[in-house]
């Protein structure tokens, strides 16, 4: 596609951009469905699915993946602040995403 005209990539790639806002909030949404049903199953594979839908979307903006998860690395984001930043849970999270390097 390094031969297309310039503003049909702009316009495939806006078109992109908007398909994956709207994939986020479903999925989003699946998230919140599955956490009701409770099962483990269907909670890893939408948590699995939003993280691929935020993945796919930081590449497309052209946002290193590697920056997105120094940033997840950097800790629980301030928004969800008290005790669950310093807990086990958290401190296991962060040495996952410190042990995929």
């Amino acid at each position: 596609m390094p031969n297309a005209d310039p503003h049909l990539q702009i316009a495939r790639k806006i078109q992109f951009v908007e398909r994956a806002k709207i994939a986020l909030l479903d999925q989003l949404a699946d998230v919140f469905r599955s956490i009701q049903s409770g099962g483990e199953r269907e909670m890893a594979e939408t948590l699995g699915q939003l993280v691929s839908i935020v993945y796919a979307l930081g590449a497309l903006l052209d946002v290193p993946l590697t920056a997105i998860d120094r940033v997840a690395e950097s800790g629980v984001p301030s928004v969800l602040t008290g005790d669950f930043n310093s807990s086990e849970e958290m401190e296991f999270v962060l040495r996952h995403l410190k042990a995929k390097r």
